[in-house]
């Protein structure tokens, strides 16, 4: 969605109206290509809050620039363009705001002070022009301070845009589109202001693509690891089949030791009874001529005992690495059914929890204030509540924290997905209710696009979770089964969040 050149002209006239000789109090630069200036507007200003902040996106088909409400979460170290910034327009005055040729290029004059006090000119020019959208920081002899996409001189480049060189206004181009009026219609007796239309329009459309960001942020190491554990995993059982003939070599070794004295120096093969079949029949065993007979018996022994080693330390790898990868099978399931971009922060706190990611700075205040026991709630027809885990964490956490021992906890039978808890507020549920439950466990697991599926479902007190276990992995016993459809619609209109 583009700005058309006629919405921009009354933005344009709208903020200049809104920021005529407004100071700069603060210049953030969130992400790679949003800017955001803080200003305050000057006294005569009619509106109540003078502190207003100026968005300027620079993003493709999202480049625009208006006012905004919205807050965004800074970086820990500023990016260099927004360091120049702040240097060359702190504390500097808005004089005007104007449009620049007959393409989308607006236009922010400030005047400011050098470090001596002597009175300056700056211009701030965004062109709104599609994927050649910039930033560009101007002094008031037209040369550029810098820009926040540098163009180099090339044959490529229809004009370069770098430090020193004289800012020119580009021509459009013939044909050119100035945006597409028919995905934005703006009306200003509906919306009041450009700024609060455009705002609105793409905070959702933002919002739809910073999760969609995230997600796949998280999907790419979870799968990475994934597949990796899978791997090692192939290759750890390959190494166990090969332990399988350790005790042909054990019965070899007992075998060469009872028949040495048939062994001379220099034999490659030993022929002799097998005392470990029933019939007795004759067996050929290899041995290396270079060494003594009593010498190939302990090389048999030796390497018994290397692979009985081997047999039981992967054993207890592959056992771990099983219980690992359906760990990150459980939370790849969880990021298919996150719905929102409270559900990703607190997948990546379980993630940071468990050792698979780090902590990021930028992010710990908010994960800091996460609310871990926000479970989803629904509502059977006779009025008992029923809790959902959205991640493993929440899982444990409603499972051994919040339900009581004689609830009922529900879980799709050998599938990732869910704990679900239905408070029983001390009285037996009815059939229909622990259907309904069941069905919310099948809705939330792995099932939840298919047909019928098994749920089981006992006392929460029948649920242990075993010492070292990853998060959400837990084990229940004196349980039944009952069969659930993750598709019933008709179950869940009584749902209350």
């Amino acid at each position: 969605m583009s700005l058309d050149f006629s919405l921009l002209v009354l933005l344009a006239d709208e903020l200049n109206h809104e920021l005529s000789y407004a100071r700069v109090l603060k210049i953030q630069q969130p992400e790679r290509d949003l800017i955001l200036l803080q200003l305050r507007k000057n006294k005569e200003a009619l509106s109540a809050d003078r502190n207003v902040r100026l968005l300027i996106r620079i993003a493709g088909g999202s480049s625009r620039v208006h006012l905004t409400e919205r807050e965004f979460e800074n970086p820990k170290e500023p990016p260099m363009f927004c360091m120049l910034l702040r240097k060359h327009l702190n504390d500097a005055i808005v004089q005007d705001i104007q449009l620049l040729g007959e393409d989308r290029i607006l236009q922010i004059h400030f005047s400011t002070r050098n470090d001596l006090g002597d009175p300056k000119e700056k211009y701030l020019i965004v062109e709104l022009t599609g994927r050649t959208a910039n930033v560009i920081l101007c002094d008031q002899d037209r040369i550029i301070l810098d820009c926040l996409h540098r163009i180099p001189i090339s044959e490529k480049a229809h004009r370069a845009l770098l430090p020193g060189l004289f800012y020119e206004v580009p021509e459009r181009p013939e044909n050119s589109k100035q945006g597409n009026s028919n995905e934005l219609c703006f009306d200003s007796e509906t919306w009041g202001s450009c700024s609060r239309y455009l705002d609105l329009l793409f905070r959702d459309k933002e919002q739809k693509e910073l999760q969609n960001r995230h997600a796949q942020n998280l999907l790419k190491p979870v799968r990475r690891l994934r597949d990796r554990q899978e791997k090692k995993l192939g290759l750890q059982r390959s190494e166990l089949e090969q332990t399988s003939a350790m005790e042909q070599v054990r019965q070899r070794a007992e075998l060469l030791t009872a028949n040495l004295y048939r062994v001379k120096k220099g034999d490659g093969t030993l022929t002799c009874e097998n005392y470990f079949e029933k019939d007795g029949s004759a067996v050929t065993i290899q041995i290396d001529p270079l060494k003594t007979p009593q010498q190939n018996a302990a090389k048999l022994y030796k390497d018994y005992r290397k692979m009985k080693g081997a047999k039981e330390h992967l054993s207890v790898l592959i056992q771990e690495g099983e219980l690992r990868l359906d760990y990150l099978n459980s939370v790849l399931d969880e990021l298919d059914r996150a719905e929102s971009e409270e559900d990703l922060h607190e997948i990546e706190q379980e993630l940071v929890l468990a050792g698979i990611l780090k902590e990021s700075s930028r992010n710990g205040k908010r994960k800091k204030s996460q609310n871990l026991e926000s479970f989803l709630v629904f509502e059977t027809k006779e009025g008992l509540p029923v809790l959902v885990g959205k991640n493993n964490i929440q899982n444990d956490i409603l499972t051994f924290r919040t339900a009581r021992r004689t609830d009922y906890w529900f879980h799709a039978k050998n599938l990732h997905g869910s704990h679900v808890v239905l408070q029983c507020e001390g009285r037996e549920p009815s059939e229909d209710s622990v259907y309904y439950a069941a069905c919310l466990a099948a809705r939330f697991s792995e099932a939840h696009a298919s047909g019928k599926t098994a749920v089981d479902y006992t006392m929460v007190r029948n649920v242990k979770k075993p010492s070292g276990a990853m998060p959400g992995r837990v084990i229940y016993q004196n349980y039944r089964t009952v069969i659930a459809d993750p598709t019933d619609d008709s179950f869940f209109k009584d749902s209350r969040g």
